[in-house]
């Protein structure tokens, strides 16, 4: 091949590379311009994934306090029935706990008289009463919860009564 075909040869090539736009400046910038932003969109990818997992540990760390403080909630609530029902024996007293009261042994010798409780007329509203009481309501076509009400007193105190 001659000096002159080689030449001509590679002018063609050469206008042919401008042509299809693989060599020019624009495109060279345009690809620097994209791989910029895809830096970008990658470590902002990075970024939102690493606040993900920091938010799903936080939330498992309220999780996991929410359980211990429900726990301590109901610690902290059978203690306060239980000295509710301590302060109403010391005093004789039986509470409901929307605020009823009524002497502890009228409700004993109530069911008794009844037939529901067996046990001593101590003014001491325990396991034994709390049974009497649901076997009573059960009976009585009432909410049968052991607590003995304003609904479940005026039943059973027909036979208190009774016994006057």
């Amino acid at each position: 091949m001659g000096k002159a075909s080689r030449v001509t040869m590679v002018l063609v090539m050469v206008g042919l590379i401008a042509l299809s736009g693989c060599a020019s400046r624009k495109t060279g910038k345009k690809v620097d311009t994209l791989q910029a932003q895809m830096g970008v969109m990658t470590d902002e990818l990075v970024r939102l994934d690493q606040s993900l997992q920091d938010t799903r540990a936080a939330l498992q760390a309220e999780e996991a306090k929410k359980s211990q403080l429900q726990g301590q909630l109901g610690i902290t609530e059978s203690t306060i029935g239980s000295l509710r029902e301590e302060e109403g024996v010391i005093k004789g007293i039986y509470r409901t706990p929307s605020g009823f009261e009524l002497p502890s042994v009228n409700i004993q010798k109530a069911l008794k008289k009844a037939g529901y409780y067996n046990g001593a007329l101590d003014g001491k509203i325990g396991p034994a009463t709390r049974d009497a009481i649901r076997a009573f309501q059960k009976d009585n076509g009432l909410n049968a919860d052991g607590v003995c009400g304003r609904q479940t007193w005026s039943k059973l105190k027909s036979y208190l009564e009774a016994i006057k």
